[in-house]
C-alpha cells in the first residue's frame, strides 16, 4: 500500500469552503504538525475491535509526521494481523524486531535506532510481540520494555495497539501515551461505542486525551461520524473512505486532507492544546 503524499496543493470548493480558506485551514495544520514538544510525545492509536482501518491510520499519521517534522518520529507495530502498522509504512523488514542490547540500554541516538527498521519517509518502525505467536497482539509491558528506554530519542512516538479490550487494556493504552486516538467503523452504533469509551478512558485517568477517528472503510459513507463530531464535549475526526490510497493515485482528496487535520490535532492534543480542532468537511 503507497502512502500518500502529505503537502496538498490547491484546494477546491470540494474540500473546503474555498480555496484561500482551505489553504488557511492547510497551513494551520501543517504548523501544528511542525510545532516543538518540550519532551518525547506519545500518541497510541487502538480499536475496539479488528476492520476499523486502525493500522493503516496510524501509520499514515506516522509517516506524516517523518516526513514534515525536523526530528525523529518512531513507529511502534504492536498489534497482530498480516496487514500491520509496519506493512502500511513500507517497512521492509518482517516478524518483530531483533532485540538489542544497544537499545534496551539507549544512551544516544545511534543506540536507539539500533536495528530499527527505516522507512522512505524516515520513519524509524520498532516491531514488538513474540514471533512465536504472531497472532498475539504485544502485551502493555512488551511495549513498556521495548519502548521505554529509547522513546526519548524521538520526537514523537507513535504506536499501534490494535484491537484492544476496553475492559482490560484500554487503560494501559491510555496510561502509556499523552493523547489516544480510537478508531471506529462508520456506522452510528460504531462511533457511539466509540464516544462513550472515550467517555470512560476520561473517567479512568482523568486527564487523558482521547480522540474518537470513525474510518470509512467500507466506503459507505460518514453521516453518523459527522453528526457526532458537532457534538460539545467530543473531539470526533472522521476519515472518508480513500481508494485512490491503494492504487497509488496522487491527487489531492478528502481522506488526505482529513488525515493531515487529524495529525494536527493530535499533535495540539499530546503538547497539551486544543483537541477540538475542527475536521474539514469531507465528501459523502
Amino acid at each position: 500500500m503507497r502512502l500518500f503524499d502529505d503537502v496538498v496543493p490547491a484546494l477546491g470548493r470540494a474540500f473546503f469552503g474555498s480555496v484561500a480558506g482551505g489553504a488557511r485551514e492547510l497551513d494551520d495544520a501543517h504548523r501544528a504538525i511542525r510545532q516543538g514538544v518540550p519532551t518525547s510525545r506519545r500518541i497510541a492509536f487502538a480499536s475496539l475491535r479488528g476492520g476499523t482501518g486502525c493500522s493503516a491510520t496510524a501509520a499514515a499519521v506516522a509517516t506524516v509526521l517523518a516526513r514534515r517534522r525536523a526530528g525523529r518520529v518512531l513507529g511502534v507495530d504492536g498489534a497482530a494481523g498480516l496487514r500491520s502498522f509496519a506493512t502500511h509504512a513500507g517497512a521492509d523488514r518482517t516478524g518483530p524486531t531483533p532485540p538489542s542490547e544497544r537499545r534496551s540500554a539507549a544512551r544516544t541516538s545511534w543506540d536507539a535506532t539500533d536495528g530499527l527498521a527505516l522507512t522512505g519517509s524516515g520513519l524509524h518502525v520498532l516491531r514488538i510481540g513474540d514471533p512465536r505467536l504472531p497472532s498475539r497482539q504485544a502485551a502493555p509491558a512488551e511495549w513498556t520494555d521495548a519502548v521505554d528506554p529509547i522513546a526519548r530519542f524521538f520526537d514523537v512516538v507513535v504506536g499501534d495497539w490494535g484491537s484492544r479490550s476496553p475492559f482490560v487494556d484500554l487503560g494501559a493504552v491510555a496510561a502509556d501515551a499523552h493523547v489516544v486516538a480510537l478508531v471506529t467503523g462508520p456506522d452510528r452504533p460504531s462511533v457511539e461505542e466509540g464516544v462513550a469509551h472515550a467517555d470512560a478512558i476520561r473517567r479512568h485517568a482523568p486527564g487523558s486525551r482521547v480522540l474518537v477517528v470513525p474510518v470509512d472503510t467500507t466506503g459507505t459513507g460518514l453521516r453518523a461520524a459527522r453528526t457526532a463530531a458537532e457534538w460539545p464535549g467530543h473531539a470526533v475526526h472522521p476519515i472518508p473512505s480513500d481508494p485512490s490510497v491503494t492504487r497509488g493515485g496522487d491527487r489531492p482528496t478528502a481522506s488526505r486532507i482529513a488525515l493531515i487535520q487529524l495529525t494536527a490535532a493530535l499533535v495540539d492534543a499530546a503538547v497539551d492544546r486544543r483537541v477540538d480542532r475542527p475536521a474539514p468537511e469531507v465528501a459523502r
